[in-house]
């Protein structure tokens, strides 16, 4: 089960308390309980999520939550930004049709679990200059960006830091703090562009972990590519208006396609990018390929790799802009 699926049971849930206790309540006093309890949730997943950062490792202060006060009111306004998704019809499709992508995969799919048994057809390149950090994603199921959902299996998300160790610079409470917001997203190898959406706002309230559940898509603006046959590739979160490229165009490797952005379902600006069989952004199964010529950087050492996968936690950078770049330690 999806993390979003377990959200949704878990607010279901708690709205149909809500619903038994407050059915003979005035409305106001329905709204009241509906933010107090969830203020108070907010409270302690709050507080759990310090106490276990801080048994592990003291990590310099983020100061988008740097306060007791803060860290309260991300976590609120995650909480209450998760429960309105539901109250828009297009990600409450598009969420139900992520979970039928499971049920689809399991009967008519043909996934693949085992990264090393894939033969990719094609030679990728990072989809980004510079160095950047694998935020999230791998080829096994605990690096996984979401194992759950078929095409998101083997999908990345990938941020830029800085010399202050942080994603962004300032408060973090501006789009243009963020590093990697406006950066060029390159085309990982030669292909045709076989789907654009874009017209996506950037979400606006950075910095305060409140989602942007007015959006119409959870990729948000994203470009669709074709490298070889069942190989397509999915670049998504990219900033409005920033897409260079249209449907049925044919790009070159490292070609630049738009711009790193924050639209759809984005809590700061940040690349996700997938491999997938097909086109669907639901019912296909995703891919595991291997980059080729790239710096990688684990925190322990640094190494070149002709040919390898990425994996959460690691800094990546292309072995032609390597001079360029600095290597986090």
């Amino acid at each position: 089960m999806n993390k979003r699926i377990k959200e949704i049971l878990l607010w279901g849930g708690w709205l149909a308390i809500i619903f038994v206790f407050c059915k003979t309540k005035t409305f106001p006093v329905t709204i009241f309980w509906i933010f107090a309890w969830s203020f108070f949730i907010g409270i302690l997943g709050s507080f759990f999520t310090r106490r276990k950062k801080s048994k592990k490792t003291v990590i310099r202060a983020d100061p988008r939550f740097d306060t007791p006060q803060k860290a309260v009111a991300a976590a609120f306004n995650h909480q209450i930004s998760s429960l309105l998704f539901l109250l828009n019809p297009f990600l409450t499709v598009q969420i139900c049709l992520q979970s039928a992508g499971g049920i689809w995969e399991k009967f008519c799919g043909k996934p693949v679990f085992e990264a090393e048994k894939y033969a990719q057809k094609t030679n990728y390149i990072l989809p980004v200059a510079g160095e950047w950090r694998v935020f999230n994603g791998g080829v096994t199921k605990e690096t996984s960006h979401s194992w759950s959902i078929p095409s998101q299996r083997f999908a990345y998300d990938l941020v830029k830091f800085g010399g202050n160790g942080r994603s962004f610079d300032g408060d973090g409470c501006s789009l243009e703090n963020y590093f990697c917001f406006d950066a060029p997203i390159l085309a990982p190898a030669d292909g045709v562009v076989v789907k654009v959406h874009d017209g996506i706002r950037d979400a606006p309230r950075v910095g305060t972990f409140w989602m942007d559940w007015l959006t119409r898509s959870l990729a948000g603006n994203f470009v669709l590519i074709k490298f070889a046959e069942n190989e397509y590739g999915l670049l998504a979160h990219l900033k409005r208006g920033s897409i260079i490229v249209k449907p049925g165009q044919t790009v070159k490797q490292g070609q630049e396609i738009g711009r790193c952005g924050n639209s759809g379902n984005s809590t700061e600006p940040h690349l996700h990018f997938q491999f997938q069989n097909g086109k669907s952004f639901y019912f296909n199964s995703g891919l595991p390929v291997k980059f080729s010529g790239f710096w990688r950087n684990d925190g322990e050492q640094k190494s070149f790799m002709e040919r390898d996968y990425i994996s959460k936690g690691c800094f990546i950078s292309s072995f032609e802009l390597m001079g360029q770049s600095r290597i986090a330690h």
